[in-house]
């Protein structure tokens, strides 16, 4: 739609000799690189193919059908955390290497791939599920050589662990079973327990050869045992920049501190930064949002 009104405007430009105001000319350029849309088409297997275009990019997505918590916004849009996405696309170089933790169905590792073409992407995903989307989504959109896909959880230890998946909900699968009076209030059935294999992040770093640009993690709440594992690759990759979703209910829920967590982070000398002003954050400010797709990690 965006490509279809910079057509027109420029045909019009044509015909009567006239020049739009910079202001206009701009935020017309900053809608076309940042516009997003999709359409969808069930092919079967509880599968819905999505065609999606993000900042001008043709991507093809397989999703779960009977999802409830991403698919159905998905479908109907195309889009999928914007603030994230347009962070990626304005950061983002060809030669990154980049780790996408708890990748889904692997919207930002094929959208890291693409951005990242001749650099490495590497996806962790504990539910096979899932799994099997963010693998064959590489597949299909021809990022192969960019991206590969873990079946696996990140945590500190390496050692596996039992994970509870919400049917319907994929994306809420957590080390924390939901409670049944929850699952049933929202028509689901009970959560259903699998062991997967761990895995630290820090024994990636030899795959990566030891360079890590860009990490997103999102373990709904698993997150302070996943850097744990992480240490290493922090410590030695100074240009790393993180992006974590902030949930700390999810995190209390899972047993751990939020207080504690945003210490040990500032622990290992990274800073806090709204995704979308940039503006640095301090403990507080963090610990007084509720929740954020996005918190940026960075050390200045």
């Amino acid at each position: 739609m965006i490509t279809t009104i910079k057509r027109t405007v420029e045909l019009w430009k044509n015909r009567y000799r006239y020049e739009l105001p910079q202001d206009i000319e701009s935020r017309l350029s900053r809608l076309e690189t940042l516009s997003h849309g999709g359409r969808a088409t069930y092919v079967g297997n509880n599968r819905v193919l999505n065609k999606v275009v993000t900042a001008g990019m043709n991507f093809a997505y397989l999703v779960e059908a009977n999802d409830l918590l991403i698919s159905p916004w998905f479908i109907i849009t195309g889009a999928y955390e914007i603030s994230l996405t347009d962070y990626f696309l304005k950061n983002v170089t060809r030669d990154d290497h980049c780790l996408d933790v708890g990748s889904n169905f692997g919207f930002f590792t094929c959208l890291l791939s693409r951005l990242a073409s001749n650099g490495m992407v590497l996806a962790i995903e504990p539910d096979r599920h899932v799994f099997e989307l963010c693998r064959d989504n590489i597949m299909i959109n021809g990022l192969q050589h960019v991206a590969s896909a873990i079946h696996a959880a990140a945590n500190s230890t390496g050692e596996e662990l039992v994970l509870h998946r919400r049917v319907g909900r994929s994306g809420n699968t957590s080390v924390v079973c939901a409670d049944e009076s929850f699952t049933e209030m929202l028509g689901e059935p009970p959560a259903e327990a699998f062991t997967c294999a761990g895995l630290r992040i820090d024994d990636l770093l030899p795959r990566l050869k030891g360079k890590l640009d860009f990490m997103k993690i999102d373990v709904e709440g698993a997150e302070p045992d996943a850097f744990r594992g992480a240490q290493k690759t922090i410590a030695t990759n100074p240009q790393l920049k993180i992006v974590m979703e902030w949930s700390p209910g999810q995190i209390a829920s899972n047993g751990g501190s939020p207080s504690d967590f945003l210490d040990e982070l500032s622990g290992q000398g990274l800073t806090f930064f709204n995704i979308d002003s940039g503006v640095v954050m301090s403990k507080s400010d963090v610990l007084n949002t509720d929740y954020a797709a996005g918190l940026v990690m960075y050390k200045r």
